[in-house]
């Protein structure tokens, strides 16, 4: 399970797309869509942009949450990685297949507050 938080420039992506590859140096079109809302947000990343070294193993991306889902409401959203040559490409028709798919989970950018109220309790009693 992927986990983000709102805000973030430099939030980081850990899947393993390259086990399921079939296309030399594919472009990953990434579909995040909102478990509630069905809000679709599309992110392509090329090869050259995996961050990691052992891309065999395990491949890791870089995210600027904070542009690319801004407005979007927090909460748990499903992704659909596909590999495509394309660029541009933002169909997943017209992709080469799915690489993975999973949960990723929204966090908002300031963590939850509980609100402690401190109000006197008095009780009646009776003496019957």
């Amino acid at each position: 399970m992927l986990s983000l938080t709102l805000g973030n420039n430099d939030d980081k992506i850990v899947v393993t797309l390259t086990e399921f590859v079939t296309i030399t140096e594919p472009y990953f079109l990434f579909v995040f869509t909102n478990v509630t809302t069905r809000q679709v947000v599309n992110v392509i990343f090329s090869t050259p942009d995996d961050l990691s070294g052992y891309d065999y193993r395990y491949n890791e991306f870089e995210i600027n949450t904070q542009a690319v889902f801004a407005g979007c409401p927090n909460g748990e959203w499903h992704y659909i990685a596909y590999q495509q040559t394309s660029t541009t490409n933002t169909d997943p028709a017209l992709s080469s297949g799915v690489v993975e798919y999973g949960k990723m989970i929204l966090y908002p950018v300031t963590g939850f507050a509980y609100t402690e109220y401190n109000l006197p309790t008095t009780y009646k009693a009776y003496n019957g």
